[in-house]
């Protein structure tokens, strides 16, 4: 049908009904027709006029064959189109698929820096002088310094202004150790209080070498009026009772 009414359009065009119309391939291998001789290499061939055309077969003929043109170049672009928009969504559903990265949030702003100011912490304390019970019993402490410092509201130069005066002090490393924690905003539980001195005991009796107490212990006389109780104890005779160091 197309080819015929495109008989009908090349017939036309020419101006007669009778005149001859040629069907030639053009160069991208379409074929086309017209009232004149093919232009390529290509043979000309002649279709053949079948029927008289009237003035109005060539206007609907006309017709036709530009509405089929239209719609052949419509479907022409149609795969081109849905392949474009195939891509389209191929590379918005990629980017969609893709993990976006994680903003930060103020959660996460807070832990880093708490582990920030525990790693100093933890670095101040490890510089100073002490056994290592201690060093670990305030690196537990120094845990806290993160939350502390942040509840607070304890600037970074209030804390290196402490920790700079305690270092001046000539404070046993243990004590500096400690007082460091403490600038830091560490857990430090109190230290120990010294044990309490044993309660004095009372002589009961006496021989050349020394002396008993009432709860057993033996005293050998020593130099310069001391006394050695027999756990090996310097003690001295006050009244009618031993205090021993």
């Amino acid at each position: 049908m197309l080819k015929y009414l495109l008989m009908l359009a090349a017939a036309a065009a020419g101006g007669a009904a009778d005149a001859q119309v040629y069907k030639c391939k053009g160069p991208d291998g379409k074929v086309q027709f017209s009232d004149t001789l093919c232009k390529s290499a290509n043979a000309s061939e002649v279709v053949p006029d079948r029927m008289p055309v009237t003035r109005q077969q060539q206007s609907e003929a006309q017709q036709k064959a530009r509405q089929m043109q239209d719609e052949a170049a419509s479907l022409d672009q149609q795969p081109a189109a849905a392949l474009n928009a195939g891509q389209d969504a191929s590379r918005s559903s990629s980017r969609q698929s893709e993990p976006q990265p994680a903003l930060p949030t103020p959660v996460a702003n807070n832990e880093t820096a708490d582990a920030e100011r525990v790693r100093l912490s933890i670095r101040d304390v490890e510089r100073q002088a002490g056994s290592q019970k201690l060093k670990a019993e305030m690196i537990t402490a120094c845990r806290t310094a993160g939350p502390v410092q942040r509840a607070t509201g304890t600037s970074e130069g209030a804390v290196s202004d402490c920790v700079k005066n305690v270092e001046r002090t000539g404070a046993a490393g243990k004590v500096k150790a400690r007082q460091i924690a403490i600038c830091h905003g560490g857990d430090v539980p109190p230290e120990p209080l010294p044990p309490p001195l044993p309660r004095p005991t009372t002589i009961t009796s006496c021989d050349g070498g020394g002396c008993w107490d009432d709860v057993g212990n033996r005293y050998n006389r020593g130099g310069g009026g001391t006394m050695l109780r027999n756990d090996g104890k310097v003690c001295q005779k006050i009244g009618n009772m031993f205090q021993c160091n």
